[in-house]
């Protein structure tokens, strides 16, 4: 959207106007780059990024064997997840893997590199932020924003945290922190000595170990040290059980559930996971090892971070004499190496400095909200990502417990709803507000590492309750940020004229072995997400409820809905759909002079599963439905899969039928499945079932609209055909598995079918979008078209599910388009239905099949991509 131009000091110039700025092109940038322009499409932002390229930790680290530390199943982003099996990965891979992102979304084409942003200040008069930027060697810049994301991390650039070492002037040595690794530093053949304990000592150890002569890990004290498989074998398996997307889902969730009650466990049972822990460790060292002395700290697990080695690899080099620990302080350095408080020296041509970081929040920029400087440390931090009475500012703070990127992507998200509910409501402001006495300061981290005491100073402070606490739990910032009330009485919306008064807003919210241990997690884990998936089956069904009536079709309950009087035409919905795909808009334009009977097919929306998912076996059960309710040769109306079925329909059961309206028809074999039903693909029953009542809601939910913009494409989805179209119910555990069982069995019974086409004598119409992206026009209708006696095609504007875009040309064509029209006509009453059929001829026995030009269609009758049948167009 355009904006105003924002109150520039005296003498600045003229400044450049976008609506968001996002400062940083590392993870947290790339992924907020790509939320704002999918879930705020049209507004302006770029990426400042202080550096000359994209990637920030992972461009900037460069010491060897430098590695994700959580697994890339969730340090990835979730719209491009981790592609490959190798779960702990190393930087370069890392570093490619956001660089082509960025490329790949066209998020590179917004970032401007070589941009420092020193300070930013707010007007609430404009209610816009003035972002000043310098430039190396060039002239200092300044750029408007309604929206400013911070995604420049947490620590200082420019250097790493060395303790004050006495004697450090006189070591002949070379001396290295891992932040500033020298590109031609040779360590073959030479001995090392790794200052740390933490998550970069215990990387770079084992890989040094590979050249140098021996590699020493000189720590004060030790760290929980925990051994873990690089390549993920639950990866693998649900990438060969799997649809790529859900097998995307399944290991993320595998990961943040695991994840997340390996730390609730930790955190109650300390002594136990302390043991196990140390037991993994003993079991990776001789058998006389003093382990304590080298890998039991003196705090609980998860005061400070669990470094992870994947495949044991310190551990190897530790065996096999290339590398050592120990345990000892710095007494001072010596010309050839660091003399320990113990006497011991350790001699070492290179000495590492793996001693920490230096904290910087908001990447040093100073803050001014109107003339007053913002001071960090003096404010509470608002759900983990903003700073109490600083308006239109969000930060990205990962966990500290679990994966940098799970937080920020929701902070991300979360800043796209903040927009999209100021744009809604003409707000130009929104501020989480500070003013309940009862809410008390905390420190924002609850670690005791070096790193974080420092930082003390400068970090916010979390809140002693909701909103202001910082939960460290994905599941519980899921619900909050994703779910959470916008105007929760601590978010304040505002408009930029007469600011000084808030806009109403609704009252505050009360707020045994590894192995052993890791299977609990999973059963926790596995029976949360079907406790999830429970619950949310019990809310849409309240969304969603039955809206017909039920008969007992040979044990079998099918829900159907029978509207008016007249001709009957019996409407079958399509794969992953119900009948309110047909009650959104068809039924009430057809019901006013036919009777309208809409069928959940079995397993869809409240009907029960078939005997099979097959395409003749649902016919089968649709005829005897039929038969049920006594109808005499209804005008079968099918949509997409339903089309299919229909067609099975006039094929086995030709007593049930008078006539077929095939809109959008699945006709032919498919070699894969539609990207929008790909995620269906599940072949074995079991791993269907076994999705259906895990991962798949909770995919579906994180999703959103995504399955329904694909199969709308190119039309826009209506923004309540959730509901009222029933599109949510695929998210119950029996319709998801309903509808992956339908799409692995739809092509068993195609290709006999497809032999008996040119037995159809029935009048056949058939009418597809031009622009439909799910079916191909060319393959299902006009290839169809010519294998059967009596059968018309007609296009018309519109995609995939023209039932519900299109409704007023598609009534028209189900009553008086072609071959439907005359079907409709010859029929007149169910009464007397018998006796037309036999005492008329058809009138279409001797026509050929022929594309017949629908609304909207250029008058030679031809659409691009569809060839037209050798015939006269009408």
């Amino acid at each position: 959207m355009a904006i105003e131009t924002a109150s520039i000091p005296s003498g600045a110039g003229t400044a450049e106007e976008l609506d968001i700025v996002i400062v940083g092109a590392g993870l947290s940038g790339i992924d907020a780059g790509y939320r704002f322009q999918t879930e705020c499409p049209g507004k302006s932002y770029a990426i400042l990024e202080a550096r000359d390229a994209i990637g920030g930790t992972w461009d900037l680290f460069r010491y060897p064997g430098i590695r994700s530390d959580p697994d890339m199943y969730t340090l990835g982003f979730p719209f491009r997840p981790w592609p490959s099996d190798q779960a702990i990965a190393g930087g370069d891979a890392i570093r490619d893997y956001i660089a082509d992102t960025a490329r790949e979304f066209g998020i590179d084409a917004h970032i401007r590199f070589g941009r420092r942003v020193v300070r930013a200040a707010w007007s609430s008069a404009d209610a816009r932020w003035t972002v000043e930027i310098e430039r190396d060697g060039a002239a200092p810049e300044r750029i408007v924003c309604r929206f400013l994301y911070m995604g420049s991390g947490y620590y200082d650039y420019a250097a790493g945290f060395t303790p004050p070492f006495e004697g450090v002037e006189d070591y002949a040595g070379q001396l290295v922190h891992p932040q500033h690794w020298p590109a031609d530093l040779d360590w073959t053949d030479k001995r090392v000595v790794v200052i740390g304990s933490g998550a970069t000592a215990v990387t770079l150890v084992p890989s040094l170990a590979e050249k140098a002569a021996h590699v020493t890990m000189l720590q004060r004290s030790p760290t929980y040290i925990v051994s873990r498989p690089s390549q993920d074998g639950f990866a693998r398996w649900t990438h060969r059980m799997l649809p790529k997307s859900l097998a995307d889902s399944a290991t993320k969730w595998k990961s943040v559930g695991l994840g997340i009650a390996t730390y609730a466990y930790a955190r109650k049972r300390p002594d136990h996971m302390k043991a196990l822990i140390l037991k993994g460790v003993r079991a990776q060292l001789p058998e006389n090892y003093e382990v304590e002395r080298d890998f039991e700290p003196r705090y609980d697990p998860w005061d400070q971070r669990i470094c992870l080695v994947p495949d044991a690899d310190l551990f190897e080099a530790m065996r096999g004499g290339k590398a050592e620990i120990v345990t000892d302080h710095v007494a001072r350095f010596t010309p050839t190496g660091i003399a320990l408080r113990s006497g011991r020296e350790l001699r070492a041509d290179i000495v590492v400095t793996a001693t920490g970081l230096v904290l910087r929040l908001l990447g040093g920029v100073e803050l001014l909200v109107d003339g007053q400087v913002v001071n960090p440390a003096d404010r509470l931090i608002y759900k983990g990502m903003m700073v109490s009475d600083v308006p239109n500012l969000a930060l990205a703070f990962g966990y500290t417990n679990a994966s940098w990127t799970l937080k920020c992507d929701l902070s991300a998200r979360y800043a796209c709803r903040l927009l999209r509910h100021m744009d809604a409501n003409g707000y130009d402001m929104c501020t989480p507000t500070h003013d309940d006495p009862s809410v008390t300061p905390e420190p924002m981290l609850g670690f005791t590492s070096g790193y974080v005491q420092r930082a003390n100073a400068i970090l916010p402070h979390q809140g002693s309750k909701a909103p202001w606490k910082v939960h460290q739990n994905y599941a519980l910032d899921l619900a909050a940020l994703k779910f959470g009330k916008l105007e929760d009485g601590t978010m304040r919306f505002y408009k930029a004229r007469g600011a000084a008064t808030p806009v109403p807003a609704a009252a505050p919210r009360s707020a045994v072995s590894i192995g052993a241990v890791t299977a609990a997690a999973a059963i926790a884990a596995v029976g949360g997400l079907a406790l999830f998936a429970k619950l949310s089956q019990r809310r849409t069904e309240r969304m969603i409820p039955a809206d017909g009536a039920f008969i007992d079709v040979d044990g079998r309950r099918m829900h159907y809905l029978d509207r008016g009087t007249g001709p009957t035409i019996v409407m079958i919905h399509g794969l992953a759909g119900q009948m309110r795909n047909f009650s959104y808009a068809l039924l009430d334009r057809l019901a006013t002079d036919y009777r309208v009977i809409l069928i959940d097919r079995p397993g869809s929306g409240y009907s029960a599963p078939g005997e099979t998912a097959n395409i003749r076996a649902q016919a089968a059960q649709i005829a005897r439905f039929v038969a049920a309710l006594e109808l005499e040769k209804p005008l079968v109306v099918g949509h997409s899969l339903g089309g299919a079925v229909a067609l099975a329909l006039a094929i086995d059961h030709p007593e049930a039928v008078g006539g077929l309206a095939l809109i959008a028809p699945l006709t032919q074999p498919q070699d894969s499945a539609p990207s929008a039903f790909a995620a269906l693909a599940i072949v074995s029953p079991a791993a269907r079932k076994a999705v259906a009542w895990t991962i798949a809601t909770p995919a579906a939910i994180l999703a959103g609209e995504k399955g329904a913009v694909a199969a709308f494409a190119p039309e826009p989805v209506p923004a309540d055909f959730a509901t009222r179209g029933g599109g949510a119910l695929v998210s119950r555990p029996a319709n998801f598995e309903a509808a992956s069982a339908d799409l692995v069995a739809a092509n068993d019974d195609l290709p006999d079918m497809v032999a008996r086409y040119h037995g159809l004598w029935l009048p056949v119409a058939i009418l597809y979008g031009r622009d439909d992206q799910i079916l191909d026009p060319e393959v299902h209708g006009a290839r169809f078209a010519d294998m059967v006696p009596h059968a018309a095609l007609t296009l018309i504007d519109g995609g995939h599910m023209i039932p519900v875009t299109r409704p007023d040309e598609t009534a028209a064509w189900i009553r008086t388009s072609g071959r439907s029209s005359r079907l409709i006509e010859s029929v007149g009453s169910r009464s007397d239905l018998r006796t037309n059929r036999r005492s008329r001829p058809s009138p279409l026995t001797s026509q050929r099949p022929r594309l017949r030009a629908g609304p909207g269609m250029a008058k030679s009758g031809r659409a691009p991509g569809v060839r037209v049948p050798s015939c006269r167009v009408r």
